[in-house]
């Protein structure tokens, strides 16, 4: 793509990032991330939906929740699957107490 002149955007990156969360490599989903930063491309809603998910998918909350609290410090906005997405992740960790903060905290905003 870019060999050919063509940059990829917001919607390239979390294509991208969205098919390695569908695969259980949100490893690789990270790689994308950090890769589109760096490239100077800004995350949007879907792509930090999209690495959440990548990590709530593969049991990793925590780590779902470190990408939440990036894109709030980046200023962008959390939709409800972005919480929605992270309540599951923690109720499947049997983690209720955490879900139902994030859900507090989904009624507030």
């Amino acid at each position: 793509m870019q060999q050919q002149g063509v940059r990829p955007n917001e919607a390239t990156f979390s294509a991208l990032i969205n098919a390695f969360a569908k695969t259980n490599l949100p490893d690789k989903a990270n790689e994308v991330f950090q890769l589109m930063q760096q490239q100077g491309v800004r995350p949007n809603e879907a792509t930090f939906s999209a690495l959440i998910n990548a990590f709530a998918k593969t049991n990793l909350p925590d780590k779902a929740n470190e990408v939440f609290q990036l894109m709030q410090q980046q200023g962008v906005r959390p939709d409800k699957v972005t919480f929605n997405t992270l309540i599951n992740a923690f109720s499947q960790a049997k983690q209720p107490d955490k879900a139902n903060e994030l859900f507090q905290l989904m009624q507030q905003q």
